[in-house]
């Protein structure tokens, strides 16, 4: 019997605890068995840990836990991972945010996943935030900070000053390193998410912050060979459905993807949408071609919108909108003309940011802003429409109240709030970045 439906008979009428009755219209088309995650314990009391989860849709113990192991930190702000597995045989990349720790971590047995090396920041660099696996196996790593302080004098970050980028063995070893900065900005450049493109001998790198209280908006061009900064372009600030300019919601470029003839389409997480082309000239430039309407910041050093990590599958892009508790999808077959096509709201008070696809089908992982991830949500995506639906094959209670009173579980919901770990009981926890995997 379910522990939740263990109630007095007197409340048995007010508690719902049966498994939704839900039938999904979008066929699943193939899944992956696993899921990995980097979580934190939820009171800060116990190590922070990496975890496996069952994500089997066939198997009777779906959603629990096959493997943990603690990292050796606690309260460490669990953060980015790289945004896919890498091969089999390969470790993955991913970070404890608050102590700076970069941790390369081997996930071939989904039992026992281990920390086969860790590294700090390449001085003068701080904080690492994505990782990003380039096609020879090593490591693209960008740091939203160096030492000394932001060019913005109204900046209280310390320290403060511009990042830059790294590569990296599949070891862990250092490569090579360069600056973010640039001539002539007030705000400092803050390296976040990359995007390669090798025939061109060049990757992009957007400019958004973590903690920090001010950046720059801007998408830079490195030439990959020799880690030479090219060009540092200004994102256009973005237009409402009038076409009237709206400050505020260039609000820093974000997430990035490589379309099928070699230009790029990103977003801003304040919900603009650029196509960046020329990118191998002496003129590239990003065209403003889309903005998501969203509610104004109440506070200068936020960001309105919160239009996170996108996936680019086929023509569609698909975003998570933090503030409107939203997944849209737009149809980007015509990149400098998206259109809508679809929108997912999620429940009350989960604020979707990170988003995965199962390499092994049309299944897709949803994680939340800070603040809110003590779960994710399993979705199903229909590949010929754009259409997102909950997956009915997982189902969980979004809350710890007691017996769960007075509400139902959510379907697609997989909860971290469970006592007992395979490393110990340390009690709930959560995540904020998750990759499918298969069993390596």
């Amino acid at each position: 019997m379910n522990a939740h439906c263990l109630f007095p008979i007197a409340l048995i009428g007010l508690a719902s605890c049966s498994q939704p009755d839900v039938q999904s219209t979008i066929e699943l088309t193939g899944a992956s068995p696993h899921l990995l995650l980097l979580v934190g314990d939820q009171d800060e009391q116990d190590e922070d840990f990496i975890a496996v989860l069952n994500v089997d849709p066939v198997s009777n113990t779906r959603g629990q836990s096959l493997g943990s192991a603690p990292i050796g930190q606690k309260a460490s702000m669990v953060h980015h991972m790289e945004y896919t597995a890498p091969p089999k045989g390969e470790p993955i990349f991913m970070n404890g945010h608050h102590h700076e720790l970069s941790l390369i971590v081997d996930f071939s047995d989904p039992t026992k996943p281990t920390i086969v090396n860790t590294f700090q920041p390449p001085e003068p660099l701080r904080y690492p935030h994505d990782y990003a696996r380039t096609g020879s196996g090593t490591r693209l790593v960008g740091f939203l900070r160096s030492e000394g302080d932001s060019p913005n004098p109204d900046e209280r970050t310390s320290p403060g000053n511009h990042g830059g980028i790294a590569e990296y063995s599949i070891d862990g070893e250092l490569i090579r390193s360069a600056s973010a900065a640039a001539p002539g900005y007030a705000k400092a450049i803050r390296p976040y998410a990359f995007a390669q493109l090798p025939e061109m001998d060049r990757i992009t790198v957007t400019s958004a912050p973590m903690m920090e209280q001010s950046w720059a908006d801007v998408v830079q061009i490195f030439r990959y060979s020799d880690f030479e900064l090219l060009h540092t372009i200004d994102l256009a600030v973005g237009v409402d459905h009038e076409g009237k300019t709206v400050e505020g919601i260039n609000g820093a470029g974000f997430g990035q993807h490589v379309l099928p003839d070699g230009s790029i389409f990103l977003n801003s997480y304040g919900c603009n949408f650029y196509h960046l082309t020329g990118i191998d000239t002496d003129q590239p430039k990003a065209d403003l071609v889309f903005s998501v309407e969203t509610d104004p910041a109440d506070d200068p050093t936020k960001i309105r919108g919160a239009c996170g990590i996108p996936l680019m599958i086929g023509q569609y892009w698909v975003q998570p909108i933090g503030k409107k508790e939203q997944v849209v999808v737009l149809d980007i077959s015509n990149p400098t003309s998206p259109t809508e096509v679809f929108r997912l709201d999620t429940p009350e008070g989960f604020a979707p940011h990170w988003m995965g696809k199962d390499p092994a089908g049309n299944r897709l992982i949803l994680g939340a802003e800070l603040g809110g991830e003590q779960g994710f949500y399993m979705l199903r995506f229909d590949e010929a429409s754009g259409r997102i639906e909950f997956d009915p094959d997982f189902a969980d209670y979004r809350s710890n109240s007691p017996f769960n009173l007075f509400r139902s579980k959510s379907v697609g919901y997989i909860s971290l709030d469970r006592e007992t770990w395979p490393h110990g009981a340390t009690g709930p926890a959560w995540g904020h970045a998750a990759v499918f995997f298969d069993g390596r």
